[in-house]
């Protein structure tokens, strides 16, 4: 199909050693703030010139109607091979996230199975008896740190439930090695020579070494628990772990999966099952605290679904389809601050977006916080409404207009045990806990593969 517009996107006019400079500050800054201001002053989708000069450049998107090109219409076109997603490879390999092609499609056959219907509902029993053993720990007016208690919460329930692995000893490894990985994502690692020894890249190396050493030990182990005790494998096979070890694809090379494609798959599962899980849930319980009139009529709900004998008790997965704000309440969170706030897209072969050329080469970025805080879409969009995801409320939105999964072929594949999770985990706690921040502590979003709170979100408990 021929360009319905000439030339390329309004946008920047260069992309000079200046302007590099300019970009830095302004994006590390305040990154939102600043592709913000861009979008304001030219639209729905803006080009940057490449700062290498080559003619391809950089592709910048708000509109779902764009984004729908992209992802869904002439995903086809498009490849996971950008530019910004190189540091994110240093740590995740070639896993389910970044792969492409036929490698990404083998991946994707060989671990659809283990997020069936029927291995949710086994997943969730994990879920609510880690919720359950968490409330049970907690006292009234107890200070704490949230982020790094749902770090911990969801890290024990990924560990358990996808690897079958207690996470105990292994907490502070992981958090140093997912701050050091998140830190590696900031503007400056691009900027700066990539031969420099930086202390950032340092920690991401030794990180990364960590990480390897626990994900192959847990490989070796299950591999030898399978050799040592055969008669225990039906136990062990309930959990993904289990599945990666011992899968062929059938329908590819009837080949299973080398010590390395397990590795990168864990790692991949892991920070998508853990990390992103964890600032969801961050931010809901901050969202909760500013708005007491949401999370009275939560607790109404949670009272009522989970009430038994007159006592409060953990969420099942028989009480899913019961919590309906609940997901309203997750899914107003994730549209203020989608897991995704950005997606990446790298041109295979010559398309277009809008009606403009897209050359291949071109690299192309889709702004999901910004379509996601667009008043077109979303009146008052700043305002915490989880009403606007009441039963029939979502379909008058335009597609892709919200899409914290993602959409087309490669949307999330753990999206419903991402759901069932997060439903799970806040439905326990919220039903014995309020969360009262600290009037002193500063609530502040931090972009990087995830959006955190750069703060973390300190406060006080308070037992319903």
């Amino acid at each position: 199909m021929s360009p319905t517009r000439p030339g390329r996107p309004p946008g920047p006019p260069s992309n000079g050693a200046l302007d590099q400079l300019r970009y830095a500050y302004g994006f590390l800054t305040d990154p939102i703030a600043f592709v913000r201001g861009r979008f304001e002053r030219y639209g729905d989708i803006y080009f940057v010139p490449s700062r290498t000069g080559a003619d391809a450049g950089l592709y910048v998107l708000r509109h779902p109607d764009h984004i729908r090109e992209v992802l869904v219409t002439r995903a086809s076109s498009f490849t996971k091979q950008h530019s910004a997603l190189r540091q994110i490879a240093q740590f995740l390999g070639d896993g389910l996230f970044n792969s492409d092609g036929e490698v990404w499609r083998r991946q994707r056959r060989m671990l659809q199975p283990a997020f069936a219907p029927a291995r949710l509902a086994a997943y969730a029993a994990v879920m609510t008896e880690e919720a359950a053993l968490l409330t049970a720990q907690w006292q009234d007016g107890q200070q704490l740190e949230l982020g790094k208690a749902m770090m911990a919460l969801t890290l024990r329930v990924v560990s358990r439930t996808l690897f079958g692995h207690d996470p105990t000893a292994d907490i502070e490894t992981v958090a140093i090695a997912m701050s050091a990985f998140q830190e590696s994502l900031g503007v400056a690692s691009e900027i700066l020579p990539r031969w420099l020894p930086t202390p950032q890249r340092r920690r991401l190396r030794d990180g990364i070494a960590a990480m390897d050493r626990m994900m192959y030990g847990i490989i070796d182990r299950r591999r030898e628990a399978s050799v040592r005790d055969p008669a225990g494998e039906a136990e062990r096979s309930r959990d993904l772990l289990h599945m990666l070890v011992t899968a062929v694809d059938d329908e590819g090379d009837h080949q299973g999966m080398t010590k390395q494609e397990v590795r990168d798959q864990l790692v991949t599962l892991f920070l998508a099952g853990h990390d992103t899980t964890s600032h969801m849930l961050t931010w809901t319980f901050a969202l909760l605290a500013q708005h007491p009139e949401v999370e009275a009529r939560l607790a109404a709900e949670l009272s009522e679904v989970l009430t038994s004998d007159g006592s409060a008790r953990a969420a099942t997965h028989d009480d899913l389809p019961r919590l309906k704000y609940t997901e309203q309440v997750l899914a107003e969170s994730m549209r203020l601050y989608p897991p995704a706030y950005s997606v990446a897209r790298r041109a295979s072969e010559d398309t277009e977006i809008g009606g403009y050329a897209v050359p291949r080469g071109a690299e192309v970025i889709m702004w999901i916080y910004m379509t996601q805080h667009d008043p077109r879409w979303f009146p008052e969009p700043e305002a915490f409404h989880p009403e606007r995801f009441a039963a029939g409320a979502e379909a008058q939105l335009p597609r892709t207009a919200y899409l914290p999964f993602g959409a087309g072929p490669r949307v999330c594949i753990g999206k419903s045990f991402a759901m069932m999770e997060a439903k799970i985990l806040l439905a326990t706690i919220a039903r014995k806990f309020r969360f009262e921040r600290s009037p002193r502590h500063k609530l502040q979003m931090k972009a990087r593969i995830n959006l955190m709170p750069r703060y973390g979100l300190a406060g006080v408990l308070r037992q319903r």
